[in-house]
């Protein structure tokens, strides 16, 4: 199997969400896409304006009709309050799966570019292969800038003439891909969604109806509403 574990606040969950993990269903051949919201990302001053079962309840609506997609909560809250790292939700991931099964870790440009402070970078991206998306557009260096300089970049031989695709080594170690999924046309973001949804817009076109339909009746993302 090749499972892609697709992280984040989805704070709301979005259309531009499922893009994502369609596009890297089709160009990487993933057999289903974990969604799994995180609980508490210790980079973001600010917690998340929806709790955790909201945003919880939310990406189960979004992906409840899309096949190959399902919901994981491997990376929930943890009872002693502590901040969730990406590494240990993939090491949980790894645990319960075949020796023979690959994991792809999916996130878009833009949240890749803070990679180099996360918690044990270089660790969590020599413990599974990484999809990135961008817009058409984005200058792809930056991705390899981003990187922990404690690992090596180099060209990879992929099979798929397709692919654009870079190899990333540790001292000793082995290598995991960085694959480059350079066309998502999705535009999307949950901030901007956040700051139509503050104002009393109702951003239809990128909410999907039941996610829609769960924010007012939550009284979500609204002025005064309680977090």
């Amino acid at each position: 199997m090749k499972i892609g574990f697709f992280g984040g606040s989805f704070d709301p969950p979005h259309r531009g969400h499922i893009a994502l993990a369609r596009l890297a269903m089709d160009r990487l051949g993933l057999d289903r896409v974990l969604f799994a919201p995180v609980g508490v990302q210790p980079l973001k001053r600010d917690r998340p304006q929806a709790s955790f079962p909201d945003r919880v309840a939310m990406t189960r609506l979004l992906i409840e009709r899309e096949p190959g997609l399902e919901l994981s909560l491997i990376d929930a809250p943890h009872e002693n309050g502590r901040p969730n790292y990406t590494v240990d939700a993939i090491r949980s991931l790894r645990s319960t799966l075949s020796p023979a099964d690959d994991i792809v870790c999916l996130m878009g440009a833009d949240s890749f570019l803070s990679i180099g402070r996360w918690y044990h970078a270089a660790d969590l991206l020599l413990a599974c292969d990484f999809a990135v998306a961008s817009r058409p557009g984005f200058d792809l260096g930056k991705l390899a800038a981003a990187l922990p300089a404690s690992l090596s970049v180099a060209a990879c031989d992929d099979p798929d003439p397709d692919h654009l695709v870079l190899c990333l080594r540790g001292y000793g170690r082995r290598a995991s891909h960085l694959y480059l999924l350079p066309d998502l046309a999705e535009l999307t973001s949950a901030s901007a969604i956040r700051a139509a949804l503050n104002q009393g817009a109702d951003p239809q076109s990128v909410l999907d109806p039941a996610v829609a339909a769960w924010v007012r009746e939550h009284h979500l993302y609204r002025k005064g509403a309680e977090r």
